[in-house]
């Protein structure tokens, strides 16, 4: 019995593997390269991610200890991969910084940071030149999408903004990624 049990199941999914292969579309070709608004996309996915569930979870647990702020998690991190070698970059830049060295350090940050915080929603991309290597910059708006957000840089005595309230554009997250290797 299970012998036919076994043959009748083998039959089924042949029978369903040739069907799919005669229905599935022939491919084309194969991707070979990402876009650089994909690939700048992803990472500040990822990074997004990352960002607010430590804002969510971890940060309220931390809270009152010697645990790094969101920005200075994301400092150190950018650093550490940029020690380690990879080819993209990233930074937390604002136009009211708390931190001065988090301040908009190119053209391409200035133009970003100002188009993000006055379009909601959309994101700014370009090209720019830096130490003669060709970059696809990205900039992302960072906003008081949580209570504590809008409390602590409201709190914060360093800084220049006291009065950001929910949905508040706070500043942006610069992606970097290297156009020639």
């Amino acid at each position: 019995m299970k012998s036919k049990t076994l043959n009748l199941t083998l039959a089924l999914s042949a029978l369903a593997l040739t069907a799919w292969a005669v229905a599935a579309p022939e491919k084309t070709h194969l991707a070979r390269s990402v876009s650089m608004r994909k690939m700048a996309d992803s990472l500040h996915a990822v990074i997004a991610a990352d960002q607010r569930t430590y804002v969510e979870r971890l940060a309220p647990a931390l809270a009152g200890g010697t645990a790094p702020g969101h920005a200075e998690l994301l400092r150190k991190a950018g650093q550490s991969i940029q020690q380690n070698g990879a080819e993209f970059s990233y930074a937390l830049r604002s136009l009211q910084p708390i931190n001065r060295s988090n301040a908009p350090q190119t053209e391409a940050e200035q133009a970003g940071l100002a188009f993000v915080a006055s379009h909601p929603g959309e994101n700014y991309y370009t090209d720019e030149e830096l130490g003669g290597r060709s970059y696809f910059t990205a900039v992302y708006a960072q906003r008081a999408d949580l209570a504590s957000c809008v409390d602590c840089h409201n709190a914060n005595p360093r800084s220049p903004r006291r009065d950001l309230k929910l949905g508040d554009a706070m500043g942006g997250l610069v992606v970097r990624v290297p156009l020639e290797f």
